[in-house]
Protein backbone atom coordinates (compact mmCIF):
# COMPACT_ATOMS: atom_id res chain seq x y z
CA UNK A 1 0.00 0.00 0.00
CA UNK A 2 1.31 3.35 -0.82
CA UNK A 3 1.21 6.42 0.89
CA UNK A 4 -1.25 6.05 3.07
CA UNK A 5 -2.25 7.37 6.87
CA UNK A 6 -2.13 5.01 9.46
CA UNK A 7 -5.73 5.63 9.89
CA UNK A 8 -6.56 4.86 6.73
CA UNK A 9 -4.08 1.72 6.10
CA UNK A 10 -6.17 0.73 9.27
CA UNK A 11 -9.28 1.18 7.64
CA UNK A 12 -8.30 -0.75 4.32
CA UNK A 13 -7.20 -4.00 5.92
CA UNK A 14 -10.46 -3.90 8.52
CA UNK A 15 -12.24 -3.14 5.11
CA UNK A 16 -10.85 -5.92 3.13
CA UNK A 17 -11.26 -8.45 6.58
CA UNK A 18 -15.02 -7.37 7.61
CA UNK A 19 -16.22 -8.26 3.77
CA UNK A 20 -16.60 -4.28 2.69
CA UNK A 21 -18.43 -3.01 5.74
CA UNK A 22 -17.63 0.69 5.43
CA UNK A 23 -19.09 1.60 8.79
CA UNK A 24 -17.38 -1.48 10.82
CA UNK A 25 -14.16 -0.46 9.07
CA UNK A 26 -13.98 3.25 10.02
CA UNK A 27 -14.77 2.13 13.80
CA UNK A 28 -11.70 -0.34 14.10
CA UNK A 29 -9.46 1.96 12.17
CA UNK A 30 -9.99 4.51 14.97
CA UNK A 31 -11.81 7.35 12.99
CA UNK A 32 -13.77 9.94 15.51
CA UNK A 33 -16.98 8.85 14.77
CA UNK A 34 -19.70 9.12 17.26
CA UNK A 35 -22.69 7.95 15.06
CA UNK A 36 -23.44 5.85 12.50
CA UNK A 37 -24.33 8.65 9.91
CA UNK A 38 -20.95 10.32 10.63
CA UNK A 39 -19.41 7.16 10.29
CA UNK A 40 -21.50 6.20 6.62
CA UNK A 41 -20.35 9.62 5.45
CA UNK A 42 -16.40 8.85 6.51
CA UNK A 43 -16.80 5.44 4.96
CA UNK A 44 -18.28 6.86 1.69
CA UNK A 45 -15.69 9.75 1.84
CA UNK A 46 -12.46 7.08 2.22
CA UNK A 47 -13.85 4.68 -0.51
CA UNK A 48 -13.66 7.70 -3.09
CA UNK A 49 -9.90 8.06 -2.74
CA UNK A 50 -7.64 6.81 -5.05
CA UNK A 51 -5.28 5.60 -2.77
CA UNK A 52 -7.46 3.75 -0.15
CA UNK A 53 -8.90 1.94 -3.67
CA UNK A 54 -5.71 0.98 -4.67
CA UNK A 55 -5.13 -0.29 -1.83
CA UNK A 56 -7.78 -2.54 -1.23
CA UNK A 57 -8.16 -3.71 -5.14
CA UNK A 58 -4.00 -4.96 -4.18
CA UNK A 59 -5.37 -6.25 -0.69
CA UNK A 60 -7.49 -8.64 -2.73
CA UNK A 61 -10.61 -6.77 -3.51
CA UNK A 62 -10.34 -7.67 -6.83
CA UNK A 63 -13.54 -8.83 -8.10
CA UNK A 64 -16.28 -8.24 -5.58
CA UNK A 65 -17.38 -5.50 -7.62
CA UNK A 66 -17.61 -3.40 -4.40
CA UNK A 67 -15.04 -0.87 -5.81
CA UNK A 68 -15.89 0.92 -8.82
CA UNK A 69 -13.56 -0.25 -11.28
CA UNK A 70 -13.23 3.18 -12.92
CA UNK A 71 -11.79 4.56 -10.01
CA UNK A 72 -9.52 2.08 -9.67
CA UNK A 73 -8.06 2.83 -12.91
CA UNK A 74 -7.84 6.44 -11.97
CA UNK A 75 -6.02 5.46 -9.11
CA UNK A 76 -3.64 3.10 -10.91
CA UNK A 77 -3.32 6.22 -13.29
CA UNK A 78 -2.31 8.60 -10.26
CA UNK A 79 0.21 6.08 -8.77
CA UNK A 80 1.73 5.80 -12.29
CA UNK A 81 2.11 9.61 -12.80
CA UNK A 82 3.83 9.99 -8.89
CA UNK A 83 6.40 7.33 -9.81
CA UNK A 84 6.90 8.72 -13.25
CA UNK A 85 9.89 11.18 -14.28
CA UNK A 86 9.14 13.34 -16.98
CA UNK A 87 11.54 12.91 -19.90
CA UNK A 88 12.91 15.44 -21.59
CA UNK A 89 10.12 16.05 -24.49
CA UNK A 90 7.39 15.85 -21.51
CA UNK A 91 8.91 18.64 -20.39
CA UNK A 92 8.99 20.29 -23.93
CA UNK A 93 5.59 19.05 -24.82
CA UNK A 94 4.34 20.77 -21.29
CA UNK A 95 6.18 24.03 -22.39
CA UNK A 96 5.17 24.10 -25.48
CA UNK A 97 1.64 23.97 -24.49
CA UNK A 98 2.00 26.37 -22.05
CA UNK A 99 3.20 28.83 -24.71
CA UNK A 100 0.52 28.31 -26.98
CA UNK A 101 -2.25 28.74 -24.91
CA UNK A 102 -3.70 32.07 -24.92
CA UNK A 103 -5.36 31.55 -21.47
CA UNK A 104 -1.87 31.82 -19.75
CA UNK A 105 -0.92 35.07 -18.55
CA UNK A 106 1.67 36.92 -21.06
CA UNK A 107 4.15 36.41 -18.33
CA UNK A 108 3.70 32.65 -18.26
CA UNK A 109 4.15 32.36 -21.70
CA UNK A 110 7.04 33.84 -21.97
CA UNK A 111 9.11 32.58 -19.26
CA UNK A 112 7.59 28.87 -20.45
CA UNK A 113 9.72 29.94 -23.61
CA UNK A 114 12.39 31.40 -21.73
CA UNK A 115 12.73 27.78 -20.02
CA UNK A 116 12.60 25.80 -23.65
CA UNK A 117 15.54 27.95 -24.74
CA UNK A 118 17.39 26.82 -21.94
CA UNK A 119 16.18 23.66 -22.19
CA UNK A 120 17.81 23.59 -25.78
CA UNK A 121 20.70 25.66 -25.19
CA UNK A 122 19.71 28.39 -27.22
CA UNK A 123 21.36 30.95 -24.91
CA UNK A 124 24.75 29.01 -24.07
CA UNK A 125 28.12 31.01 -25.58
CA UNK A 126 30.02 27.93 -27.70
CA UNK A 127 33.47 28.06 -26.82
CA UNK A 128 35.79 25.67 -29.32
CA UNK A 129 39.13 24.75 -27.23
CA UNK A 130 41.77 23.35 -28.90
CA UNK A 131 44.50 20.27 -28.41
CA UNK A 132 46.91 22.31 -30.09
CA UNK A 133 49.22 25.10 -27.75
CA UNK A 134 48.45 28.19 -29.76
CA UNK A 135 51.28 30.34 -30.80
CA UNK A 136 51.19 33.88 -30.30
CA UNK A 137 52.82 36.05 -32.89
CA UNK A 138 56.35 37.78 -32.46
CA UNK A 139 56.25 41.39 -33.07
CA UNK A 140 59.60 43.33 -33.50
CA UNK A 141 59.42 46.99 -32.99
CA UNK A 142 62.65 49.08 -32.97
CA UNK A 143 62.38 52.68 -31.50
CA UNK A 144 64.76 54.95 -32.94
CA UNK A 145 65.18 58.10 -31.67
Amino acid sequence: MNRLTVKQRKFVDAYVNNGGNGVDAIRVAGYNCRTDNSARVQASDNLKKPNIILAIEEAGYKDSRIVDMKAIERGRRLDLAERRISTREDRAEFLTGVYLDEAFPIGSRLQAVQLLGKMYGDYLDRVVLQKEEVQMPVINICLDN
